[in-house]
């Protein structure tokens, strides 16, 4: 009898010991490997929220652009009506693609901007990869920067990014790139933070330690490195920051912690009733231009 006591213990650990392996391998593959959003998903979403804008009515040229290791990004410049040689690289957010950056495209176009948007890793008509949120990325957007001087030539660059692309346009500045500005709109401060505090919420915070454990293992990279605070530190490269007041998914107070991160001339908007991501949204275009207008302006940006 005690031996079979033993034996159902024994058992019953390694269920246990195997369910929690599951779940963590399956919260560590919704950030790393995660289902995203088709070109055409994308595109509707956008039609029906009215922030497709006259982006069908625009010159465009796809080309691809080696990334970190030579992964393959699928880029589309926008360009504007009147030549310039101010131009935009705009990141999306975490599942979404090219198309998620478009409701973006409008504002820049009437600023005077050529708009260059792209499938971030593992995203749109990429080949699969390994998602990080900012680490491989922004080594991908540091080759797109270097590109686009390469391409045409002597011009002037911003960069533009919503949620996960604002994490990596911030992070991207640990690098030095030759950049006039960043505008983040809902960027996190740092991933295992976010994570952090959205588990703790669910009640499964201490799982975190496991999952970045699953990371560093199966996906390699550390979670707590993807930090757009870090990264920030010494940056001197104009920021404008943007975040909803209403976000409960990256809270605004992260943008407000990367704004004190930074040692050059930063903005922090505060949009009301807006929620993840939706700021453009909530505005409209023209007072969305309006900020990075002024922005602009305050930065001497001509």
């Amino acid at each position: 009898m005690k031996k079979i006591i033993i034996m159902v213990v024994v058992i019953l650990i390694l269920v246990i010991i195997a369910i929690y392996c599951k779940f963590v391998l399956g919260l560590a593959s919704q950030m790393a490997d995660p289902k995203v959003s088709t070109l055409e998903k994308e595109m509707s979403w956008e039609k029906e929220h009215k922030l497709w804008g006259d982006y069908d009515d625009y010159e465009k040229e796809d080309y691809i652009v080696k990334g970190l290791n030579d992964y393959d990004l699928h880029v589309t410049l926008v360009k504007n009506p009147i030549p310039s040689d101010k131009y935009v690289i705009i990141s999306h957010g975490f599942k979404s693609n090219r198309y998620g950056a478009v409701k973006y495209v409008d504002s820049y176009i009437d600023l005077g901007f050529n708009c260059i948007i792209y499938d971030m890793r593992d995203h749109g008509e990429n080949a699969k990869a390994t998602v990080s949120l900012g680490q491989f990325e922004s080594e991908d957007l540091y080759k797109l920067i270097e590109d686009t001087y390469n391409r045409y030539g002597n011009i002037k660059l911003g960069l533009h990014g919503e949620s996960m692309g604002a994490a990596t346009s911030l992070m991207v500045l640990a690098k030095k790139p030759k950049v006039d500005f960043v505008v983040a709109d809902c960027g996190f401060d740092n991933l295992y933070d976010l994570i952090h505090t959205s588990y703790s919420v669910a009640k499964v915070g201490f799982v975190l330690p496991s999952v970045n454990a699953v990371m560093k293992l199966r996906y390699g990279y550390d979670m707590k490195k993807t930090s757009p605070k870090d990264a920030l530190v010494g940056n001197e490269v104009p920021v404008c920051f943007i975040h909803g007041e209403a976000d409960t998914f990256i809270l605004p107070d992260n943008s407000q912690v990367n704004k004190a991160a930074t040692a050059g001339y930063s903005e922090l908007h505060l949009v009301p009733n807006a929620a993840h991501a939706q700021s453009r949204e909530v505005l409209g275009k023209a007072e969305y231009r309006g900020i990075i207008g002024d922005f602009l302006n305050n930065i001497n940006f001509k």
